[in-house]
């Protein structure tokens, strides 16, 4: 594991002159031995940690299959990071036309080819990236074969990858690597361990594009649930160490990855709505857009995209989404625009099936929309919470069908705070939380006397909804 470390680091260190060294580099540590060692450090790694949700083997890969890695992933690794950039004013597309490409099934084209390398190399006099060279490697390079979009658009190589196998070898290549590195030295450096997790998670988003039959696969889902829960561990840790209130915007997509992240995440949405029929796996990746250390561009896209094409009740429970629940709850929401977003899918009617599926987008809505519209604000903030009162309070007297997501909002806690009191004692303080959000509402009718009765409804029909 030592080596495979020392080689992987040794890739970084490569410059435009060392195309040959990384050649033979790759050829080493690609071969199907090495990639077998990989296979077992897999399993130890996951007997070591049985009891942290990440799910044990019950299937072995064959010797054929490490073969077929080896060359599929010595194959891309070559072909992405050793081959020549051509220029692209001599790119042609598909259809013969110069500039623009072709949307393909898989393809996304806000995500450019080269963004990697031009985002996280430094240039400076000790290094300089000769003109149509990719050397010296992006930090993040490994993750290439589930993380590039489109290969087709690389223009001239000698052979035309297939995506999904690709991405299969890639997923097993990361988690063998992840495994790898848990097991280096404290005092060796860790060239996988020192990548953000947030280009890890886009590595995951990105996969999906591969398709339902992809996911389908056994190994390649077993392999892709460990590689989630691995992520989700890392993002509690790292926002651990950060604090959960300096944790907002931690994982800036858009600024990070590419500033047209909201148009990858609306196609990676509408992917999700027409082709995954609530799978699981691919709802924990897509909720993982709606975590609070989200910056709140990509958050707000996320939602709407979800939203428009009703696919919120898609998304998981809360308790199975990645990372740890907290981090979806807190802190407070407190962004305007995200906010408003939440009540018009409310009001829209985006929301309804939601409920009864207890999907995270109402566990969010009723969380964040409930401690708003009841905590304690001064200003501008009265005038939002009014606003948003009103929103759903017209909704409610229109829809009454919407009569238990409104007794929801109002008998709405926190699941950590939740405690089990006498049933005597829980009653009362029910009763007189009610009351005080009963009358926060009141005063948000601002005299509306439609609305002021709208209330006194909501007020009746609660003790039938208990």
């Amino acid at each position: 594991m030592e080596r495979v470390n020392c080689a992987l680091n040794l890739c970084l260190l490569m410059g435009p002159r060392d195309g040959i060294i990384m050649d033979k580099v790759l050829d080493i540590l690609l071969q199907p031995k090495i990639l077998k060692s990989l296979g077992f450090g897999i399993r130890h790694f996951l007997d070591l940690n049985k009891g942290f949700n990440l799910k044990t083997f019950g299937w072995q890969y064959t010797n054929e299959e490490y073969l077929m890695f080896s060359e599929s992933l010595i194959s891309h690794f070559k072909n992405r990071w050793l081959h020549i950039k051509k220029s692209k004013a001599k790119l042609k597309t598909r259809d013969g036309n110069h500039g623009t490409f072709k949307k393909g099934k898989f393809s996304l084209d806000t995500i450019q080819e080269d963004i990697d390398t031009s985002r996280t190399i430094q240039l400076n006099s000790l290094v300089t990236e000769w003109a149509r060279q990719r050397l010296p490697l992006p930090d993040h390079w490994f993750l290439s074969p589930v993380s590039t979009v489109d290969y087709t658009k690389v223009a001239n190589l000698p052979v035309e990858p297939n995506f999904r196998e690709v991405a299969r070898c890639g997923l097993f290549f990361l988690l063998g690597l992840e495994a790898m590195s848990s097991c280096v030295a404290s005092y060796s450096y860790s060239s996988v361990q020192s990548v953000p997790v947030i280009w890890k998670l886009h590595a995951l988003s990105v996969t999906l594009f591969a398709g339902m039959d992809f996911l389908e696969e056994e190994k390649t889902r077993d392999v892709y649930i460990n590689l989630q829960e691995l992520y989700g561990r890392l993002l509690d840790k790292k926002l651990s160490e950060i604090g959960r209130n300096n944790s907002v915007d931690f994982l800036k997509f858009d600024k990070e990855i590419h500033d047209s992240y909201s148009t990858f995440l609306e196609t990676h949405v509408e992917n999700f709505a027409g082709v995954s029929y609530g799978d699981l796996l691919y709802g924990r990746q897509i909720a993982m857009y709606l975590h609070r250390c989200v910056g709140a561009p990509i958050r707000l896209a996320a939602w709407n995209a979800l939203s428009n094409v009703r696919a919120l009740e898609l998304l998981p429970t809360l308790e199975q989404c990645l990372a740890q629940e907290e981090g979806y709850l807190e802190p407070l929401e407190d962004d305007e625009a995200i906010l408003e977003a939440y009540v018009k899918s409310w009001v829209a009617g985006a929301l309804d099936r939601s409920v009864a599926r207890k999907s995270v987008a109402f566990t969010l809505v009723v969380h964040h929309i409930s401690y708003f519209i009841f905590g304690s604000h001064a200003g501008d903030r009265i005038s939002l919470r009014n606003k948003l009162a009103k929103s759903i309070l017209r909704d409610y007297s229109r829809k009454p069908e919407h009569e238990g997501m409104m007794v929801n909002l109002i008998h709405y806690k926190k699941p950590a705070t939740s405690q089990k009191l006498d049933p005597a004692e829980d009653l009362s303080l029910q009763g007189s939380e009610t009351t005080k959000k009963l009358t926060v509402l009141r005063e948000a009718c601002e005299g509306n006397s439609t609305l002021l009765s709208v209330v006194e409804k909501l007020k009746n029909a609660i003790p039938k909804q208990q």
